[in-house]
């Protein structure tokens, strides 16, 4: 039993903190991936040629070519291969307090106030669109029918190093019967904040007393409440003052988290209160069943005509469209909900760009409106405020479920002002769950070394054969050029080409040595529509001496002298020519020869992505999405948003790393509860040998041949997950808790325990590239019906399950022992408020590692 479980919840939580890590190379593969992806989205015929773009096919990659925009930084004309330096970002100092109180920018909204377009009449001849292609699904299409929003980011801050202590829970009376919820996990953040800073004391007080204040008044629109708004909003404007006057880094943050805590209740408090002070809100409008019947008829017609029909209705869910709607013996929310599940699949965030094209067109938009009507209810506001304050104080899988759907109920509301609310629920509490910076200097130190090439020479340069050898090197490196709102790279090859040759025509043959240099550009764009890359650029300069010539008159006196002068005469006026010629033909190979690599290079990439990140993905059903892209001068950072439909994510303050890092990760303990939630173990009974291979499996940690179950892993054993949070992993105070919550654990007939749960906490350890969660203390047992005896048995297993001498890796092996990386270390390694943060930077003497520092932690046995 100690190796089974041990192997397979070692393998489970190492194989869903893999799996997470890969998500900052999402969007290398966004345009690579395979057809049918959005989980039966229907892929549709190839088109005809587009005049304004020429799709070019390599390798099985489709990309689309353009005019590239060479914006590099200047060099000289004529580079000497031996001094190219790769990019280095720049040494900056630590950052110590760089937040806001609320987002400065705006996440990918919910769904804009929608007009519907004029219906259409049925076609007649069921002729849809012009064929689209197949072209592979993209993972971060923003919503259909927008340009992609700049995202939302949570502000950052260093992580502070208070211990939360336990709150008593919020009166029953306020809990319970107030239309303004009690925010319970608010009052329990200021009470700490009250007690372990006193310098906001003052301030906590009076917050956390306004705060109740609101849970006592009765309505939602009243101007008591409206008051007590404007109040809250001058006390969290205040705590930014205070916290640039707190001594410490970690007293800032703590400040600033406590303010940000109010702001994104605010948001959301003031839109409720102006919604209810307008009056009644708005119910579903009346739906039109003659131009529902018109619409879906020319929507069946037009699936129909792609040559895909199938796959379309399937993913469109037209058969049950026919089925449910407007019949009796469907209850209306299972009608109301099957139109929001077909309306999220014409939203998916996981078409392809053509895909999305083809559900944008006026017949689908006008079947959209219809499908809203059917869709929209009255918002119920207050079950939107509690669903909030539930889920911020207990964080659990059902809180996060409930909170989901109350995003989706306001999403299709027919009502503008319900529609934003839903927007700012979506911005604050479904934000990115993984950021990744990536600087330039690390891409170029990662890139392939000089590259020297032998290779002979057989050509003709102005009709002379020409024939020799030639020495070729070159050196790659990455240039960011700044965008706010995607990914855009300069790639650039520089070389030189040393060669030597005979050049004959006619009756002389000519001995030269050539020195050449290039440099070949390229750009890649990455955004929400995929991965465009521009047409190779280069520039040559070449040059050549001549050693010595020959003719077939040498040795013939007088003659002799008067050929070899002809030809000296000949070669010298036609070196202009040559020379052209010559840097003609360095150009358009190293052009081609940048552009065959880029394809090769991405086909790999499309392999590995799929295999290791998007099958395992769409598999959990969950919906990868890129919620912002930026390029600065030195860092590609991307953000990511890992949850399902029924899920929501960060809502929280992200750490913020040093300002000299090469790499930085930031990791929500959501992105790892959303897959935990999605692998389908809650409430199953699995034999622990059938479950090690599930995971390992599913993840894809090793090839399925390549499986070989622990031999001491015992058979026979049988757990039985608890139908709530099976498995829960908790990211706070500078540790990282895993909660296993077992229904039951049997073997055999005679050993059986029920009911109980199993906690263990990992630490932080950092040294040199490695960054490593590493169990500390002992094994938490927390059940009503175990006796002495069983605790002692069930430690013992758990023990070695959860061994410490079983490291969680956080930076692969790759990074950990590059050798061009040998300078750096990790800088940052901290574990708060939901966030693992990872840096790697500079390595200096006596420099260590930032780790949320923690106090005395007890663990108890129960």
């Amino acid at each position: 039993m100690s190796r089974l479980t041990g192997e397979s919840s070692q393998k489970l939580l190492y194989g869903v903190l893999f799996l997470l890590a890969l998500c900052m190379l999402a969007p290398l593969a966004w345009r690579l991936r395979g057809p049918l992806a959005v989980r039966g989205a229907p892929a549709l015929p190839a088109p005809e040629p587009i005049a304004d773009r020429e799709p070019v096919v390599e390798s099985g990659i489709a990309l689309v070519r353009e005019q590239p925009e060479l914006e590099f930084p200047s060099e000289p004309a004529v580079p000497d291969a031996g001094e190219l330096e790769p990019v280095v970002a720049p040494i900056r100092p630590l950052v110590a307090e760089n937040i806001d109180l609320d987002p400065s920018i705006t996440e990918t909204p919910a769904l804009p106030a929608f007009s519907p377009p004029p219906l259409p009449e049925p076609s007649a001849s069921g002729r849809g669109l012009p064929a689209v292609p197949s072209l592979p699904l993209n993972p971060a299409s923003a919503p259909i029918g927008e340009s992609p929003a700049p995202a939302t980011e949570l502000p950052e801050t260093e992580v502070t190093g208070s211990v939360i202590q336990p709150v008593p829970a919020a009166p029953a009376e306020l809990a319970a019967s107030k239309a303004w919820a009690y925010p319970a996990g608010l009052i329990e953040q200021l009470n700490v904040l009250s007690a372990t800073l006193p310098e906001a004391g003052n301030w906590a007080r009076r917050a956390k007393a306004e705060a109740e204040h609101l849970a006592h008044i009765e309505q939602l629109g009243s101007s008591a409440a409206g008051e007590s708004l404007d109040r809250l909003a001058g006390l969290a404007a205040e705590a930014r003052t205070i916290a640039r006057t707190l001594p410490t880094d970690q007293a800032r943050s703590q400040m600033l988290r406590a303010g940000y805590a109010i702001v994104r209740r605010l948001e959301i408090w003031d839109q409720v209160h102006a919604a209810a002070k307008r009056g009644k809100l708005a119910v579903a409008p009346v739906l039109d069943r003659v131009r529902w019947e018109y619409s879906l008829a020319d929507i069946e017609n037009r699936v129909r005509a792609t040559g895909a029909g199938a796959n379309w209705r399937k993913y469109l869910l037209l058969d049950e469209a026919r089925a449910t709607f407007d019949n009796p013996a469907i209850s209306p929310a299972d009608q109301r909900q099957l139109a929001r599940d077909m309306l999220s699949r014409l939203h998916s965030t996981q078409l392809s760009v053509d895909q999305s094209d083809f559900l944008r067109t006026p017949p689908f938009l006008a079947w959209e409106a219809q499908l809203r009507c059917r869709a929209a209810e009255t918002p119920d506001l207050v079950g939107l405020l509690d669903a909030i304050e539930r889920y911020e104080h207990d964080d659990l899988s059902a809180e996060a479920k409930a909170l989901a759907r109350r995003y989706d109920d306001l999403r299709w509301s027919a009502e503008a002002d319900i529609g934003k609310l839903a927007e700012t629920v979506n911005m604050y509490y479904r934000n990115a769950n993984i950021r990744v910076a990536l600087s330039a200097e690390m891409i170029n130190r990662l890139l392939p070394k000089q590259q020297a090439q032998y290779e002979p020479v057989q050509d003709v340069i102005l009709g002379a054969n020409v024939s020799g050898d030639s020495h070729t090197n070159t050196r790659l490196r990455l240039v960011l050029l700044p965008d706010r709102r995607r990914w855009r790279l300069g790639l650039e090859a520089n070389g030189s080409v040393a060669s030597s040759t005979a050049s004959s025509k006619g009756p002389a043959t000519f001995y030269q040595d050539g020195q050449s240099f290039f440099r070949a550009r390229k750009t890649i764009t990455v955004d929400h529509r995929g991965i465009r890359l521009g047409s190779a650029e280069a520039e040559a300069n070449a040059n050549t001496s001549l050693n010595d010539f020959e003719t077939d008159f040498d040795g013939i006196p007088l003659l002799s002298t008067l050929v070899r002068a002809i030809a000296r005469n000949q070669y010298d006026s036609s070196q202009g020519a040559a020379k052209a010629e010559v840097e003609g033909k360095i150009i358009g190979r190293a052009s081609s020869q940048l552009d065959r690599d880029m394809a090769e290079r991405l086909e790999k990439a499309k392999r590995d992505f799929q295999a290791k990140l998007l099958d395992p993905l769409q598999k959990l059903h969950l919906d990868p999405t890129a919620v912002e892209l930026e390029t600065t001068t030195d860092r590609l950072i991307a953000r990511y948003r890992v949850a399902g439909r029924d899920q929501v994510s960060a809502h929280t303050a992200r750490p913020q790393a040093p300002g000299d890092s090469i790499l930085s990760v930031q990791l929500h303990e959501s992105a790892l509860n959303n897959v935990i939630d999605h692998l389908g173990i809650a409430g199953r009974r699995i034999e622990l040998h059938d479950l090690y291979r599930e995971m390992i499996t599913r993840f894809k940690l090793v090839s399925g041949n390549e499986i070989t179950v622990p031999e001491d892993l015992p058979e026979g054993v049988y757990v039985t997950f608890a139908e709530e949070d099976p498995v829960r992993i908790d990211c706070e105070d500078g540790r990282v808790r895993l909660t296993i919550r077992l229904a039951e654990l049997s073997q055999g007939t005679k050993h059986r325990w029920q009911n109980f749960t199993v906690r263990g906490y990992y630490a932080p350890t950092a040294d040199q590239l490695d960054a490593n969660l590493a169990r500390e203390g002992v094994i938490e047992l927390i059940g009503d019906k175990l006796r002495f005896g069983d605790q002692i048995a069930l430690r013992g297993i758990f023990s070695r399950v959860l061994s410490r001498n079983r490291k969680l890796n956080l930076v692969n092996n790759q990074i950990s022992k590059s050798p061009e990386l040998q300078d750096q270390q990790v800088t940052q390694f901290v574990i708060h408020d939901g966030w693992i943060g990872v840096a790697l930077g500079p390595k200096a003497p006596g420099r260590e590692a930032l780790v949320h520092p923690r106090g005395d932690q007890e663990t108890r046995i129960e």
